[in-house]
């Protein structure tokens, strides 16, 4: 498979070996890229000190690229786990399903911190956190574990080939 669709592509399926070593390797990229970037942003004097927290953040081009870098990041990792669900026979929806999940276990999660009379939010926190947390465990088990639909499905052809995943005896 051709590297450019492999990682910007959403069309299309992918193996577990191809989802779990691109993965790997964009992670891996990412965080070092983004790690040289902060240092040169700091020995180049190109950052900002919050002095609440004491974390030290990139500015000017510094900034932007380590932004690009995490939003390439993000899209590349879009694009592996929609594949690899294409590759199950499943929507490349269910990756979505998880970020608005998250996103409103997390919401709920700072309402119940930050807004002392919300008990509400403090009543959500434990069984939103809850299905969100099985909801990406089940995730990470189809994409990573479970071996794709054999021969060719709505999202194209088994990316095995006609090898046979299982031994027969």
């Amino acid at each position: 498979m051709d590297l450019a669709p492999l990682l910007f592509s959403f069309k299309g399926r992918i193996q577990r070996l191809y989802w779990w070593v691109a993965t790997i390797a964009v992670s891996a990229v990412a965080g070092i890229a983004t790690a040289v970037l902060e240092y040169a942003a700091r020995s180049a004097g190109e950052f900002v000190l919050d002095p609440d927290t004491h974390v030290l953040a990139p500015t000017g081009l510094f900034g932007v690229a380590v932004s690009v870098i995490g939003l390439a990041n993000v899209w590349i990792n879009l694009a592996l786990c929609v594949k690899r669900l294409h590759d199950r026979d499943r929507s490349g929806a269910w990756v979505f399903l998880q970020i608005l999940i998250l996103l409103v276990a997390l919401t709920i999660f700072v309402v119940a911190i930050a807004a002392p009379g919300a008990d509400w939010a403090k009543i959500l926190v434990w069984p939103i956190g809850i299905v969100a947390f099985v909801f990406s465990v089940w995730l990470f088990i189809e994409m990573g574990f479970l071996r794709g639909t054999q021969g060719p499905n709505r999202f194209g052809p088994d990316p095995l080939g006609n090898l046979e995943a299982d031994a027969k005896l």
